[in-house]
């Protein structure tokens, strides 16, 4: 048996925002885990799987429309989508090439279940499980909780697990008429912010269509260090540190004293959130000054606080919200409001816990995506940080930002981050003073690319 509910607003953002990717794009809604299984039995660890599905309906939710409309079917059963290889690993990074293949496959929106993982044992003993899930069901922070989960169930302590809200207890919650005045709050904030006014120099583009896109990647281990040490100095997070910065380039090579940043929000700051198992992120924008007079640390402090009161209202449903901005005169032009109301975008994801060290010295690396995502918002920025190392992603229209502006946006939040640390009271300005320009190797290369590489 199966039961039918409306979604989420976490499950209606993912679902808007996967829905508009062009053909042949739907793997980049794809997320990926890769677990160590070694000393296990293959029974133990089909037992382990069997109860995370027991325990997490997500894992036995499938999707459908009606009229246009999504909503989840939840499944009382469901066979484990676990394909299964014996065969002898001898290269230690072979994980990491199937996690990448695997990462290539997409799902379907509707009609199946939106996960799948590879067993691979040798002569019986399970090595590891790669899995790869669609952000209709599961955000990064679900990840690690099931990780987390796996681990205490193959130890024979799973009568600990907590496990949080269901996508269904949510949804409930957020169509109540409880709810209702949180609604209004978020409803009134984005009136705010359509008044302030988006940025309209940032073109979007209808859904499933595409337009040319450039990527560069700035990977630094010394960076995720130092914007762990600004944070600490100026009572701030690390993400608020590294967005300050690319918003004060972006701003200075669009020519405007004012930007609208969407920030991804996890939508888990209440602790009654903290063990929900789904996708709950949801993007939510805000309009902030940015003052060249001011100093590092006052910018920093401002964006940090524009972004909290963000935070505040990030939960919310997006159909309504488009119909808001219908009634305050927004008119995208065309289909995709997650285009329109989202033109320049923040995400900043840990993908483990291992700090990163501000004193490394390994030389940073700068390049170029021969096939960059041709699709969506006309900049974005994603960090991830794993295993120590911080990579800066940031995608642009080069008709907006060329090749030349996005190398200098990242020269910024290198120079920024530095500074924040040891010169905190410089003001904005000051990061395009040509004296300052020399960074250490760790931060930013001496070389870096000029153009980017082009796919034929």
């Amino acid at each position: 048996m199966s039961a039918e509910e409306p979604l989420s607003h976490g499950q209606l953002f993912s679902w808007r925002e996967i829905d508009r990717y062009p053909p042949g794009w739907g793997h980049e809604a794809n997320l990926a885990s890769t677990w160590d299984l070694r000393g296990l039995s293959e029974a133990r660890v089909d037992q382990a799987l069997e109860g995370l599905v027991r325990l997490h309906e997500t894992l036995r939710t499938t999707y459908g429309t009606r009229d246009g409309v999504p909503f989840q079917r939840v499944h009382e059963e469901v066979r484990l989508p676990v394909e299964r290889a014996d065969r002898q690993v001898a290269d230690p990074t072979e994980h990491e090439r199937v996690k990448r293949e695997r990462l290539t496959i997409p799902f379907p929106m509707t009609g199946d279940l939106n996960w799948r993982a590879l067993l691979v044992t040798y002569k019986g003993a399970p090595m590891y499980l790669s899995l790869t899930f669609s952000h209709l069901i599961v955000d990064v922070w679900s990840i690690h909780h099931l990780q987390d989960q796996f681990k205490a169930l193959v130890a024979g302590q799973g009568a600990a697990i907590e496990t949080g809200f269901t996508p269904r207890e949510l949804a409930r919650r957020q169509h109540a008429e409880s709810w209702r005045p949180r609604q209004a709050a978020s409803e009134r904030y984005w009136r705010d912010v359509l008044a302030g006014g988006l940025m309209d120099r940032l073109p979007t583009l209808p859904a499933r269509a595409e337009k040319e896109r450039l990527e560069l990647t700035l990977t630094s281990r010394r960076l995720g260090g130092l914007a762990a040490l600004a944070g600490q100095a100026h009572g701030v997070t690390p993400p608020a540190v590294i967005m300050a910065f690319v918003a004060a380039g972006l701003a200075r090579h669009l020519d405007t004293d004012r930007v609208t940043m969407s920030l991804m929000s996890s939508n888990r700051f209440a602790q009654e959130d903290q063990h929900n198992i789904g996708t709950m992120n949801q993007l939510i924008p805000f309009v902030t000054a940015v003052d060249h007079g001011a100093t590092l640390a006052e910018h920093i402090k401002r964006l940090h606080w524009a972004s909290a009161k963000a935070y505040r209202h990030s939960c919310y449903d997006l159909d309504r919200v488009a119909e808001t901005a219908a009634l305050a005169g927004e008119d995208p032009g065309h289909d995709c409001w997650v285009n329109h109301l989202f033109r320049a975008w923040f995400n900043y994801v840990r993908v483990d816990r291992r700090p990163a060290d501000p004193a490394d010295q390994t030389p940073a690396t700068l390049a170029w995506t021969p096939l960059a995502q041709s699709y969506g918002q006309a900049f974005r920025v994603r960090v991830e940080v794993d295993d120590g190392e911080t990579r800066v992603l940031m995608l642009a229209d080069p008709d907006v930002l060329p090749p030349e502006a996005m190398i200098d946006i990242m020269r910024t939040l290198a120079l920024g981050l530095q500074l924040a640390v040891t010169d905190p009271q410089r003001v904005l300005k000051d990061l395009w003073n040509g004296q300052l320009r020399d960074l250490p190797e760790a931060l930013f290369p001496r070389e870096p690319p000029e153009r980017a590489a082009r796919a034929s």
